[in-house]
């Protein structure tokens, strides 16, 4: 006779009815396996649904800070402009010290490793003490007797707590998600928490899974249930590629296969999810846990399908030329009248490239788009690596030299962006490391449209840095035109960290000295001081103060220690400005 994999008859749940009492029970035991937090008929209801009232009360928290963050700065908006800044108040004091937390960074410098920002450290950390202390606070963790129950108690808690994080750890993966509606936080930026809920699940998983082994071993069942029953090849079947998925989930293994490594955890990830269900077996409620899990990824993955069709249809048709030695401009058509791709200044989105066929075109990648919403193309500048990338580079090479190719994308998106208004800041600093300038240039491009019209803003500086000229020709004459729009307001600056000494052009000091020409840019030789510049941002005497980067993590960690300074210059009550908005934008997740 085969195995049966799931109890019959099949039902939604598993019955609460404890039935008779096992006489071997001592009066005080019999009490014990029936208190609240160790009785098993009520375990989903006690570790289950606690784990899924703190997620969703941190969420709520967050979401509650961004509605604060919202209203704060609509209510600064309306200020009028111009006039020097006013000491912090409470509330604008209480605002730097949260963002002093958003801001601060740590690295470790003997591997290279730049850890998430001190805010999220914070979050991961209190996720895990929560975790670790529902999963051992309680006692005891195993029964006196074996009459008291087959499932330990440390191993019945830490199974519901693993099944009461899954829906979370699957929804802060998605690229829709209703974390990032209530939140305003963008998918990319949520995958430390989808990484470290996943851990969590796992640490869960095998605290679940020792307790049974141990028991099993010790009684000198363990050949008769593996042989037998379908509990411990459902277990194993789930634990194996959940380690997988742990294991080589990590940068060091994820990052130089990234293209690999996606395929291959999808599929992992479905095996895991397919044998967790079968272990689970509609004990109590596990199984509405992977209802709410599925109804998270089917709806968010509709949505993307829905729309991706509604934008692009079956693809768009797209160009792709050299815009640099290392760097491809893919250029997509957009019609003006009745143009249904739409997307606001910084914002990124996923494309898949029909043409190049194979595995290629199963596959999406992020791209910044670096043209504004009024241009007729949506425009994508992304540098040459390996993958896609160095796919599209070889095709486009076949070409000849200034020869463009033609296909078709997919595209879906838009995605992230600032969501804040600028313009509604006294000045802002635009900082970008190589072909970071494809997020901040398009913000460039709007801030000049607005100063025109009569915004706010009052000074906007943009600052690049590339390896050499031809590293910035591709985004100069956007840049000029920019300037042009508002050349008494924004000043640009040019760093070559190629160059062995400093090229002609501007006085460097992102001031607004240059002659007409130079249209208020500097070109210099090195890296940016990036400490100075937030620095001098902030000492501008302007009274809010934004501030946007985006570059490699070395270049990000410079901008957020400086920023994360400038708070606590505010939070001491005697800051040089009473607001410092920071966004960052990084090349990698």
């Amino acid at each position: 006779m085969g195995r049966m994999w799931l109890d019959s008859p099949v039902l939604w749940h598993s019955s609460r009815d404890r039935g008779e009492m096992n006489m071997a029970l001592t009066p005080a035991q019999a009490a014990l396996i029936q208190a609240r937090w160790l009785n098993w008929y009520t375990a989903d209801w006690d570790y289950g649904q606690t784990t899924l009232a703190f997620f969703c009360a941190a969420i709520g928290a967050a979401a509650v800070l961004n509605l604060a963050s919202s209203w704060r700065a609509r209510r600064s908006a309306k200020r009028p402009a111009g006039g020097a800044p006013q000491r912090a108040g409470v509330l604008a004091r209480a605002t730097a010290g949260f963002r002093f937390f958003t801001a601060r960074q740590f690295r470790v410098r003997a591997t290279g490793w730049y850890a998430p920002p001190l805010a999220a450290m914070l979050a991961v950390g209190a996720m895990a003490i929560v975790v670790l202390s529902l999963m051992l606070g309680p006692r005891p963790y195993y029964w006196a007797s074996a009459a008291m129950g087959h499932s330990q108690p440390v191993a019945t808690r830490s199974g519901w707590i693993a099944l009461g994080i899954m829906p979370f750890m699957i929804a802060f993966a998605t690229k829709v998600n209703f974390v990032t509606i209530l939140t305003g936080t963008s998918h990319e930026k949520l995958q430390v928490f989808h990484r470290w809920s996943a851990v969590l699940m796992y640490i869960t998983s095998l605290v679940h899974t020792f307790p049974f082994i141990v028991r099993e071993i010790k009684m000198g069942t363990m050949n008769e249930s593996w042989s037998t029953g379908t509990f411990y090849w459902t277990g194993v079947a789930a634990l194996v590629p959940q380690t997988y998925l742990m294991a080589l989930s990590w940068g060091i293994f994820r990052n130089p296969y990234y293209e690999i490594f996606k395929k291959l955890h999808f599929i992992a990830a479905g095996i895991f999810m397919a044998a967790l269900f079968l272990h689970c077996d509609f004990t109590l409620t596990s199984w509405d846990y992977f209802f709410a899990t599925a109804a998270i990824y089917a709806s968010v993955w509709l949505a993307r399908v829905l729309r991706t069709l509604y934008t692009t249809r079956l693809g768009l048709p797209a160009t792709v030329t050299r815009a640099a030695p290392t760097l491809l401009r893919i250029r997509v058509p957009v019609p003006r009248a009745g143009g249904r791709l739409k997307w606001a200044p910084g914002q990124h989105v996923f494309v898949r490239v029909a043409g190049l066929g194979g595995a290629h075109a199963l596959t999406s990648h992020p791209f910044t788009i670096a043209s504004v919403r009024a241009d007729a193309a949506a425009e994508l500048v992304v540098r040459e690596h390996r993958g896609l990338t160095g796919a599209l580079a070889r095709r486009v090479d076949k070409e000849g030299a200034g020869g463009e190719w033609t296909t078709r994308v997919v595209v879906d998106g838009p995605y992230g962006g600032v969501h804040i208004a600028l313009q509604g800041y006294d000045r802002v600093l635009l900082l970008a490391g190589g072909s970071g300038a494809t997020f901040t240039l398009p913000l460039l491009s709007d801030l000049a449209a607005h100063i025109k019209e009569g915004a706010r803003c009052q000074h906007v500086e943009f600052v690049v840095a590339v390896r050499d000229t031809e590293s910035y020709a591709w985004m100069a004459d956007t840049v000029s035109a920019a300037t042009a729009l508002a050349p008494a307001h924004i000043a640009t600056r040019v760093h070559v960290t190629g160059a062995p000494a400093k090229l002609g052009g501007g006085s460097g000091k992102g001031d607004d000295s240059t002659s007409e020409s130079d249209a208020g840019s500097g070109h210099e030789a090195g890296r940016p001081d990036l400490a100075q510049l937030v620095h001098d941002a902030a000492h501008a005497g302007a009274a809010r103060v934004a501030i946007i980067a985006c570059g490699p993590d070395g270049f990000l960690y410079d901008v957020r220690n400086a920023v994360a300074g400038a708070q606590l210059e505010i939070l001491d009550g005697f800051g040089p400005c009473e607001e410092v908005f920071l966004h960052t934008e990084s090349y990698s997740w």
